[in-house]
């Protein structure tokens, strides 16, 4: 399988760049002269959420939205709180309505837990991308790591910032995840562990391959 995006987040970038062709902020020309075929024909097509969709036509549509809100690297990140609260509010992911219901974690292991089971999420709108969850060796943060990441861009890096807050918000914590590009196909986000938990010896790290 070439590597893909699933329809529940193509669907967002799809609708944003049609309301701004429809409010006039880019013309039917100009998208037809700045994709590729195979991203217009995307940005033409019926999304279906639980369907695949070629990475590449996908980011191509992500980069041209960015680069039409000046890449401005908040909108990138409310877009993925936007795209969280779809998700939720859908309740096409067990995950989330998990995340959702469960108390904030109170040990190292739960908070382990609990990042494992949104980084599986990952592994249903992602079909190439690997990860795994680990503190660092302070045991002061916690790492999510994104590998094989080459063609996951930066205003994606920058909406995952987003949507993974929002997970957050809706668990009652005010923790914020950060994010950088350590590598050309390795992106790691970062938040501090809450002083509740301590800084007991880290776990191993935990792998999960997207499938």
């Amino acid at each position: 399988m070439e590597p893909s995006a699933k329809g529940s987040v193509v669907m967002g970038v799809v609708a944003s760049l049609r309301s701004a062709k429809k409010n006039g902020r880019v013309s039917e020309e100009q998208l037809a002269a700045r994709l590729s075929s195979a991203a217009f024909a995307l940005y033409e097509r019926k999304i279906e959420i639980g369907l695949w969709y070629p990475m590449a036509a996908f980011g191509e549509l992500v980069e041209f939205e960015w680069q039409l809100a000046g890449k401005d690297p908040d909108y990138a990140r409310r877009s993925g709180v936007q795209s969280a609260d779809r998700m939720f509010d859908a309740g096409i992911y067990q995950q989330l309505d998990y995340a959702q219901r469960t108390d904030k974690a109170q040990t190292r292991e739960a908070l382990l837990r609990q990042s494992k089971l949104i980084t599986t999420v990952t592994g249903t709108l992602y079909s190439y991308l690997q990860t795994s969850v680990r503190f660092t060796p302070d045991g002061s943060q916690l790492e999510i790591v994104y590998a094989n990441a080459e063609l996951f861009s930066e205003p994606l890096r920058l909406s995952t910032e987003g949507f993974m807050n929002r997970v957050n918000e809706r668990q009652g914590s005010s923790r914020r995840w950060t994010s950088e590009r350590t590598k050309p196909g390795e992106i790691v986000f970062r938040m501090k562990v809450p002083t509740r938990i301590g800084r007991s010896a880290a776990p191993e790290p935990a792998d999960s391959r997207a499938r």
